[in-house]
């Protein structure tokens, strides 16, 4: 078989065997989006924020997505994008605990959202992070993969975890799982559109 069918195939398997948790139970997928989908009109009604954290590859998801929240969703969302900050909390604290600091600073509270990006669900910022939420009544929400034992998927109010071996795949889809959330809350629908999206301010259409 060829290769990108191969590379495809092995997508369909990731995205159908995605393992999907709420409060420490296994759900079905509807099920954890339409319960992630009424913390995310919550937070949005009452003044609340989304901030998404990462490393590497991740990082660059987690800016990506605050952006398409911010603009298109219309919610107030944050990522620790910007190099002098990050840098200044890591030399000053550690990077271990960078990210914690981030959401002390921004005095993250119970009303808003942490979301975690890691291929691995173990860098020690980001598990450092989600227990440091747990501890104070903040809700976050886990992109995991790779080891189904991970700690991203213990901590994880909401967890999604892709039962895949290698780091490409599992990038891959939580951009695809990402975008799927954004979409499912502004109600767009690739299968019922008639015409393309515009995004430019002077022609802007979903």
């Amino acid at each position: 078989m060829e290769f990108h069918k191969n590379y495809q195939k092995a997508i369909n398997h990731g995205m159908n065997a995605t393992e999907f948790s709420f409060d420490g139970k296994k759900c079905k997928v509807q099920f954890f989006f339409d319960e992630l989908l009424k913390k995310t009109y919550l937070l949005k009604n009452d003044n609340g924020r989304i901030f998404f954290i990462g490393n590497g590859a991740s990082a660059a998801f987690s800016n990506h997505m605050a952006l398409d929240w911010i603009k298109n969703g219309d919610v107030t969302a944050y990522s620790l994008s910007d190099s002098a900050l990050l840098t200044a909390l890591s030399n000053d604290y550690s990077y271990e605990s960078a990210m914690v600091e981030y959401l002390k600073l921004n005095h993250c509270k119970s009303n808003d959202l942490v979301v975690t990006t890691s291929s691995s669900g173990n860098s020690e910022n980001i598990v450092n992070a989600l227990d440091y939420c747990k501890k104070n009544k903040i809700k976050t929400l886990a992109f995991s993969g790779l080891k189904k034992d991970n700690s991203s998927v213990k901590l994880g109010d909401f967890s999604l975890y892709i039962p895949l071996k290698t780091y490409g795949m599992v990038e891959c889809i939580h951009q695809i799982y990402h975008h799927l959330w954004l979409d499912y809350f502004m109600g767009i629908e690739e299968w019922n559109k008639e015409t393309e999206q515009n995004m430019d301010s002077k022609n802007y259409k979903l």
